[in-house]
């Protein structure tokens, strides 16, 4: 039995590769019909310990995290930590690690009754779909890659970006990440 959709949508935005407003399908989703919506960013663990993350790529990351609190200010929101969501809302993943990590997360988020929205929106095409068109293995050639997304549609137009107007009635102000 499913059970009855909550009168009060509560969204969680996870941010992640897409550190943006404009063209982010999972953000527009957490948006539809809430009356609050907490967008946040975790740090992965993985990325954290990765060797391979020099400086460079942490200052990236950090300004990158500082531009989109700055563009999430403006519309009247910034980064949450919120309990009591029923809406949890990101973008697909197609590392194997990220598949695993999301799993575990959508598993969690059932069991604790919240809806999950994943959009592909980090690439213009679906990776899983276009190694699935070429036999379940990679395209291992721009040609082959070609002739496959060929036979595909056309990527989908970008969503428009975020608006204030879109914003203002999900703000509420909960204990705010420094």
């Amino acid at each position: 039995m499913e059970a009855a959709a909550p009168a009060v949508v509560v969204s969680v935005h996870w941010f992640r590769k897409g550190l943006r407003l404009h063209d982010n399908p999972a953000l527009v989703a957490a948006l539809r019909g809430a009356r609050c919506v907490r967008c946040v960013y975790t740090l992965d663990p993985w990325f954290a310990a990765s060797s391979s993350c020099g400086i460079n790529r942490w200052r990236f990351l950090l300004q990158s995290l500082e531009d989109l609190d700055s563009s999430l200010r403006k519309l009247g929101s910034r980064l949450f930590v919120e309990w009591s969501v029923n809406r949890l809302t990101f973008q697909y993943d197609s590392e194997p690690f990220g598949k695993e990590r999301d799993a575990a997360i959508m598993k969690l988020a059932k069991e604790a009754g919240v809806e999950v929205i994943v959009e592909k929106s980090h690439t213009l095409y679906d990776l899983d779909k276009i190694i699935e068109l070429n036999g379940n293995s990679p395209p291992l050639t721009y040609k082959r890659f070609q002739a496959i997304v060929s036979r595909m549609e056309l990527p989908r137009r970008p969503v428009p970006t975020i608006t204030r107007q879109q914003m203002e009635p999900c703000r509420g102000g909960d204990q705010e990440l420094a």
